[in-house]
């Protein structure tokens, strides 16, 4: 069976350089197919192909060129955002998102001084608007100083110029100037701050260049998005289309609207965040929906547990992949369909991609450990970051030596896949022990109760620290926190085990798609505090 996103680069066609070039030249040959759809909408191919053309001389008209860069506030996963991105690499400029941290499908909009913070930091000379967005665009832009100029996809009010306006010739060559940054992607970070991360245009053009030939020839691809456009799905769906594709666009994950539009519409692909991949699992329709369209399941942003994976396979068999990564280094590992039916490798993140080098390294001397021996892990890939947006410290502290440090806490066995045990910054030290919470997280979620779990540490008035969980159970279970603390001893010790758990009907998810570790370790600090309620 023919992987629907290729895992080993190959050699990228001899006439294509950039990665737009190759997406317009496929939307022009496949005529009226339709090429995404939208909120029930559906996009031809031929249409997308001149929306680009459109904007990308709109764009050049209004002095957009390489090296300047290109705000874009859109509505969430709207197609606007693609066409905005795809007109701005064609001319050479940087792309920098500011309608969230972490933009995601159900992330509230940042207010206005915090766009416009973005903004001013990424140095940008256009904010692109869609009318939706159009009042607070123009709200962003007028508190620098001065404003950023407005440009908009359709009529966005007085004095925002319409960039489809122009009339391009469908034959006129598309430019093909390459910028030094692909994309600044503003995250929340495990710190709070957001963090502009700086990505560059050669890592993004050649997985895309090198990916998207032998995926033309799998066959038929309907590539369902549920995670931000502006984030890794990004690159996968520009594959997509190059490969003459059909991308799904749902402008936020709901685990029923997914499962149906699998069925419905015959999707072949998909990319989720592992607390995602659970509500699927834990979702009542899913026993009784057809999913065997799927060829490719790919789920990351956090470990899994093995039990719970164990559990996926028996619905999407070899569809599965899981790729560990991260917003600064890129793609990292790869846990393949086959490495899902060894159950001894279900607790690890897989072996890394083959253009990633991966070093696990003393997280004080910065010396390279053996196999076996956990400490930070270290990886470059052409794909690594080239820094944060003004914190020449923090670029410093993270890139080294040509290496990156992910902040993860691992190790790699004889056979090379690396097992993960939680962050270096959520270490807990709980009674004079050094206790990682991923390994207690994935020892509750391996109780048959338990739905999903996040554990941290927590201080009392005393400035002492606890292990704290937060537990959310499956369906009709009614296991109780004793319970969960006995499992828990027998699996570890009893020194892992919880000081407090608290249940949750569901665990809330940051926009990211991952549990929002940080929401609940502050109603957890508030409830501890002497004075709380």
């Amino acid at each position: 069976m023919a992987a629907l996103i290729p895992v080993s680069t190959g050699e990228p066609e001899r006439d294509t350089t950039h990665y737009v070039q190759a997406i317009l030249r496929s939307l022009w040959l496949r005529g009226d197919d339709t090429a995404l759809r939208w909120r029930g909408t559906s996009v031809s191919a031929r249409g997308l192909h001149r929306d680009i053309g459109l904007a990308t001389e709109g764009l050049r008209r209004l002095g957009v060129g390489p090296g300047t860069t290109v705000g874009v506030l859109t509505e969430a996963n709207s197609p606007l955002a693609l066409t905005a991105r795809y007109a701005a690499h064609l001319l050479g400029a940087t792309v920098v998102y500011v309608r969230s941290t972490n933009p995601g499908p159900q992330a509230p909009a940042l207010p206005a001084a915090d766009q416009a913070e973005i903004l001013r930091e990424t140095g940008a000379d256009l904010l692109v608007v869609d009318p939706a967005n159009a009042r607070t665009g123009q709200a962003a832009a007028n508190l620098l100083s001065p404003p950023v100029r407005l440009a908009g996809f359709g009529e966005c009010g007085a004095g925002i110029p319409t960039l489809t306006a122009a009339d391009v010739p469908a034959d006129r060559p598309a430019p093909a100037h390459e910028p030094d940054l692909a994309v600044v992607t503003y995250t929340s970070g495990s710190t709070g701050r957001p963090k502009g991360i700086r990505q560059s245009f050669t890592g993004w053009n050649s997985t895309v260049l090198s990916a998207y030939p032998a995926l033309r020839n799998a066959g038929k691809v309907t590539f369902l998005v549920v995670t931000p456009v502006s984030h890794a799905v990004g690159v996968i769906l520009d594959i997509v289309l190059a490969a003459g594709g059909t991308v799904v666009l749902h402008e936020r994950f709901e685990p029923g609207q997914t499962i149906r539009a699998i069925e419905a519409e015959r999707i072949t692909g998909t990319y989720m965040a592992v607390p995602q991949l659970y509500a699927l699992l834990d979702h009542h329709a899913l026993a009784d929906t057809d999913v065997s369209s799927l060829r490719q399941l790919m789920y990351g942003g956090c470990p899994a547990s093995p039990e719970r994976l164990a559990q996926a396979v028996r619905f999407f068999g070899d569809a599965l992949m899981q790729n560990y990564g991260t917003s600064e280094g890129g793609r990292i590992t790869l846990l393949g369909p086959r490495d899902h039916h060894s159950p001894e490798l279900l607790s690890t993140v897989g072996r890394p991609f083959p253009e990633v080098d991966l070093s696990v390294r003393d997280p004080e001397t910065e010396q390279e450990l053996p196999p076996g021996r956990t400490g930070e892990v270290w990886m470059k890939s052409p794909n690594m970051m080239s820094g944060y947006v003004g914190d020449p410290a923090l670029t410093a502290r993270t890139l080294r030596h040509g290496w990156l440090r992910t902040g993860d806490l691992g190790h790699l066995d004889a056979k090379g896949y690396l097992h993960l045990t939680g962050r270096l910054s959520d270490v807990i030290k709980s009674r004079a022990t050094k206790i990682h919470p991923a390994t207690v997280e994935k020892a509750l979620a391996s109780h048959e109760g338990v739905a999903n779990a996040v554990v941290y540490g927590v201080r009392d008035s005393d400035e002492l620290e606890h292990v704290h969980a937060d537990v959310a159970l499956r369906p009709g279970a009614g296991c109780t926190a004793e319970q969960l603390r006995r499992h828990v001893a027998s699996v570890l010790t009893p020194l892992h085990v919880p000081a407090r758990i608290t249940f949750h009907a569901e665990l809330p998810l940051a926009v990211s798609g991952k549990v929002d570790r940080r929401q609940l370790r502050s109603l957890a600090e508030r409830s501890a505090a002497p004075d709380a309620d």
